[in-house]
């Protein structure tokens, strides 16, 4: 399980946004109520590709916020019912594979053992789910990448 590292600038993300736990039935409904709005969506800057943006972790109650959205080059004015804004800050990331069937087991591994021996610790920010224009969501073997935002530990 070698990630890929890379630094990624600064962007924001536009969409439909809920409290949520781990694996909850919840996100795939936000992504079913989303799909049909996103050619609302003003500015894109990645068109066909879409992002599950998650935050905001309360380890007490094992929530956090999730937003499906589309990355866009400016926000100006109003968002169309219904939508908020995510500013993702530039970082560093370990970038990681997976299908929709194994998201929740990659997620594990990722923060179970990758993480606690990789020699880095989880970085300021959200991390978040790509899914680039070759993801199809019927296809059990198209595959999302995972960013999880990384500073290297001090030896």
């Amino acid at each position: 399980m070698q990630p890929q590292f890379i630094t990624k600038p600064a962007f924001t993300v536009v969409g439909m946004m809920l409290r949520a736990t781990p694996m909850t039935p919840e996100i795939p409904k936000l992504w079913d109520r989303f799909g049909p709005r996103m050619e609302e969506t003003p500015h894109l800057s990645e068109p066909h590709v879409s992002y599950g943006v998650m935050g905001n972790y309360d380890t007490e109650t094992n929530q956090f916020n999730y937003m499906a959205g589309c990355a866009v080059e400016q926000v100006d004015g109003d968002l169309p019912e219904g939508m908020q804004r995510w500013d993702v800050p530039a970082s560093a990331y370990a970038v990681f594979e997976a299908t929709l069937p194994t998201l929740g087991q990659v997620m594990g591994r990722i923060y179970n053992t990758w993480l606690p021996t990789s020699g880095y610790r989880h970085g300021a920010g959200p991390y978040f789910e790509r899914y680039s224009e070759r993801f199809n969501a019927e296809d059990p073997a198209s595959t999302l990448s995972i960013y999880i935002p990384v500073e290297k530990q001090a030896a």
